[in-house]
């Protein structure tokens, strides 16, 4: 697919996870997909890695703690062959009440007609704080 091609398909990708079209989305992604959620698993419940199928498990982790849902707006993006990054602020408001109110990139790896990888790099304090009701002392922070 051509540079544009997959910027189009990434960006649908998106638009269909913001708007619940999980199975439209998932349609975009390779069998063997990954998707890499940064931060430290013993920090952030949600950092890891996760195949294709254990990716709508954390879609349905996030639903929990966001049961009014999120808002995605993609800000911009940048294509460069098979490489596609994405820019998006994130809101959406906890159970108790707390703004979530996140910036996040993605790096998204296209081959053929799907996509391959996503790399998810986000403010894991705030999303710690907000969806987790965990905060950080700055001694906490310098420590790790």
């Amino acid at each position: 697919m051509s540079t544009t091609a997959n910027k189009n398909m990434v960006f649908s990708f998106f638009e269909n996870l913001s708007v619940g079209r999980i199975k439209a989305a998932m349609d975009l992604m390779d069998e063997k997909a990954t998707w890499l959620v940064s931060g430290k698993p013993e920090h952030i419940p949600l950092a890891g890695t996760y195949t294709k199928q254990k990716l709508v498990d954390l879609l349905g982790l996030v639903g929990t703690v966001m049961p009014a849902g999120i808002e995605m707006t993609i800000t911009s993006g940048t294509a460069e062959g098979d490489r596609v990054v994405v820019e998006a602020e994130v809101r959406g408001v906890s159970p108790a009440g707390k703004t979530y109110d996140n910036r996040i990139c993605f790096v998204v790896e296209v081959r053929g007609s799907t996509i391959q990888s996503v790399r998810e790099y986000y403010d894991t304090i705030h999303t710690n704080d907000v969806l987790f009701d965990r905060t950080y002392s700055n001694e906490a922070l310098v420590e790790n």
